[in-house]
């Protein structure tokens, strides 16, 4: 049980290294820290937080730590470093607070991800794996439908397939839009009405418009390639996990799947053990070759991301879009489910100890 009455006066000391992992919701602390703590593999301490834990005036956190097998509150100086798990947080938060630890103390400051801004950071090194996507508006949305005839609408700062439109003109003329399935949500005749109702649909939040690709299926379900790249103790960038993730019938939103698979064994199902290996070698090429792009040109401390890949029907891998807050729990029934805490926790130590 926890004791978060009576915070410990004595502040805890930092010893051999102090990481902070920031959370965004109080309920959630123990069971995060609970998770890493289990893989904790370095000697630095560890404990969680929220940003309103945070003592400015007299630098301290009170924070979530494990003592004598009891779960308790404690007073913290700042850490070391801070491994942000806040899926939104204020990037003047951020500021603040390595402007009292120093620059680059903490990792993944950033992890909700403009889709828009993200294609144009990846476009400058992998232009060839990325379909072709703009900013919405009418005038553009009724050019790309014309000249793509398939397209996926998404919002720039959407999460788990949430409020994704699937776009398809049809030979007769007619344009099918879908929402999680193919199946058609709404039929408009004509683009005057397909804009119509996407104007009810979208409102004014800002969408991009993602050019369809005629991707490889599985007995007609979408399947999808989710990478989970980290960096590991050297800090350099290794990629920990590849999940393949099927879809329900009828269901284009690998986010609401109903197989998933580690895509070394997916692809061996599909293709011969060497095609299947020179696609996992490609595969993870991308991946890294994301992962480097995004924090280069984004300017962005990461320490982890996942990339979504899908396969077209000659075999090409296509960047679908990233993921700034990996759910780890996608791989809890893979090898790969505890190196997935770990290689965190692993970097932050890199980190604190790296020479200024």
């Amino acid at each position: 049980m926890v004791n978060t009455k009576n915070p410990a006066k004595k502040t805890v000391k930092k010893k051999t290294g102090l990481l902070g992992i920031m959370v965004a919701d109080a309920k959630v602390q123990k069971a995060v820290l609970a998770r890493y703590a289990r893989y904790n593999t370095t000697k630095m301490r560890l404990f969680s937080f929220t940003p309103s834990d945070i003592d400015w005036e007299r630098k301290k956190i009170t924070g979530l730590h494990r003592i004598d097998r009891n779960w308790k509150k404690g007073l913290f100086p700042f850490p070391d470093i801070i491994y942000n798990r806040c899926y939104e947080v204020n990037e003047d938060l951020i500021d603040r607070l390595e402007a009292v630890m120093g620059k680059n103390k903490c990792f993944n400051h950033i992890n909700h991800l403009n889709k828009y801004e993200m294609y144009g950071h990846l476009s400058q090194s992998l232009d060839a794996f990325l379909p072709e996507t703009i900013p919405y508006d009418k005038k553009t949305a009724a050019d790309f439908l014309t000249a793509h005839k398939l397209l996926y609408l998404k919002p720039c700062l959407g999460n788990k397939g949430q409020g994704v439109y699937r776009v398809e003109m049809k030979e007769s003329g007619q344009i099918h839009i879908g929402e999680h399935h193919v199946q058609s949500l709404f039929i408009a005749q004509d683009l005057s009405q397909f804009l119509e109702k996407m104007d009810e649909y979208l409102g004014s939040t800002p969408y991009i418009i993602q050019q369809g690709v005629n991707v490889r299926t599985l007995v007609d379900r979408v399947f999808d390639i989710r990478v989970l790249v980290q960096k590991n103790r050297a800090g350099l960038w290794s990629v920990t996990s590849a999940v393949s993730r099927v879809s329900y019938s009828g269901c284009f939103n690998t986010s609401l799947f109903e197989h998933m698979y580690a895509t070394q064994d997916f692809l061996q199902y599909l293709y011969t053990p060497e095609k299947a290996q020179a696609l996992m070698l490609s595969i993870h090429d991308v991946s890294l070759k994301a992962a480097e792009c995004i924090e280069t040109y984004g300017s962005l401390h990461l320490g982890e991301l996942s990339v979504d890949l899908a396969l077209d029907c000659d075999d090409r891998p296509w960047i679908i879009e990233v993921n700034g807050k990996p759910q780890k729990n996608l791989y809890k029934h893979f090898e790969s489910y505890g190196t997935a805490y770990k290689l965190p926790l692993e970097y932050a130590h890199f980190l604190r100890n790296r020479p200024s």
